[in-house]
């Protein structure tokens, strides 16, 4: 089934058909992680759960950057909001997060200087703009991201802006699955795999993870007819007990992924130990700043070293993000628990489980 053009991937019919073909050969009880918040959005919106066998669970994972951002870290930033002097940069999702006792958002409307960017090279631009003022970009992402950040760092070098530095809470895709895989009460029987990191990570990326547990894995874009395929592939692997590592992305990943990206990105970042909000701390998953751009490292630039702190109370975020439970699971959900109010990040960010839940189901 080969389709050029992007309304080929949002035909009814052949939705239909590939609906019809999910619901012949599904006889198991499957429980299918889609790894990507981007996914989660695009089931929510084209109605795909409503659509599947009743034997088929769809679970949300560790796929938004913002959800698995540790507490600690988000209290950094509310921190480097209180510094004088300073200009703290965001993408947006990250503005209404709760630390342990204030939001960057309730930082900037008491008098911080905290900025929403859409790149981290306007928080680069900022840093020229204001030279005698520090400027700190709090970078929260995976592999999409981290090239970009990598290559703000070898701009800042090059050109001798030494105000500008981030605070990496970067983190690293296929080890958080592993580590799913070897968590006590996880019970995962296929992966849809994210689309946008793999069109930098490539194929390969996930090789040993699936070796070395079998699970059923699926790359996939994020229109209705991907989604669908991917499930059907995910659902005849279990079906027929022979699991594979499939590009279901072929338009856009490929084996290597994006080998110059990935270049900057491994000359800028080494691999660290990264603490992944309701996972725990997963030995290197995470991207910190190699030596000989320490002075870009806010987190030493400002000996910010804040102590690990407990998830809100009652907020079922981190167990959400291993697939132990749905949104509906938590009893903050929709009662303390609100887009409005919000206790955990899940909540804030466009990309989290509950967001998507409490706007479409």
């Amino acid at each position: 089934m080969s389709l050029k053009y992007i309304d080929e991937y949002r035909d009814s019919d052949l939705a239909r058909m590939l609906v019809k073909k999910i619901q012949a050969i599904s006889h198991k009880e499957v429980r299918l992680m889609e790894v990507c918040g981007t996914h989660t959005m695009s089931i929510f919106k084209h109605g795909i759960r409503s659509v599947l066998p009743k034997n088929i669970t769809l679970l949300s994972g560790p796929g938004c950057p913002v959800c698995v951002t540790a507490q600690k870290d988000i209290d950094a930033f509310v921190e480097f909001a209180r510094k004088k002097n300073l200009i703290v940069t965001t993408f947006g999702d990250l503005m209404k997060v709760p630390g342990s006792g204030s939001t960057l958002s309730k930082e900037k409307a008491e008098g911080a200087d905290v900025r929403i960017v859409y790149s981290v090279l306007d928080a680069l631009d900022i840093a020229r703009q204001n030279p005698d003022k520090e400027v700190v970009f709090c970078a929260v992402g995976f592999e999409t991201t981290i090239p970009t950040i990598a290559a703000a760092i070898l701009s800042a070098r090059a050109t001798g802006v030494n105000n500008f530095s981030i605070y990496s809470a970067n983190k690293l895709t296929p080890p958080a699955l592993a580590a799913l895989m070897e968590t006590k009460g996880v019970e995962i029987n296929g992966f849809i795999l994210p689309g946008h990191v793999s069109v930098i990570t490539g194929t390969n990326a996930y090789r040993d993870t699936f070796e070395k547990y079998d699970v059923p894995s699926v790359i996939t874009g994020f229109e209705p007819i991907d989604i669908l395929k991917a499930v059907l592939f995910l659902i005849e692997q279990n079906e027929s007990g022979v699991p594979a590592l499939v590009n279901g992305y072929p338009r856009a990943v490929s084996a290597e992924g994006n080998t110059k990206a990935l270049s900057i990105m491994n000359q800028v970042f080494e691999l660290c130990d990264a603490t992944w909000r309701g996972i725990g701390e997963i030995p290197a998953s995470g991207m910190g700043l190699k030596s000989e751009f320490v002075i870009f490292d806010a987190a030493k630039k400002f000996n910010m070293n804040l102590p690990d702190v407990p998830e809100p109370a009652g907020c079922a975020c981190g167990e959400i993000l291993m697939g132990l439970k749905t949104p509906e699971g938590c009893k903050l959900y929709k009662k303390k628990c609100t887009p409005m109010t919000p206790v955990g990040p899940c909540m804030v960010s466009s990309e989290g489980s509950c967001a998507a839940f409490y706007r479409y189901s």
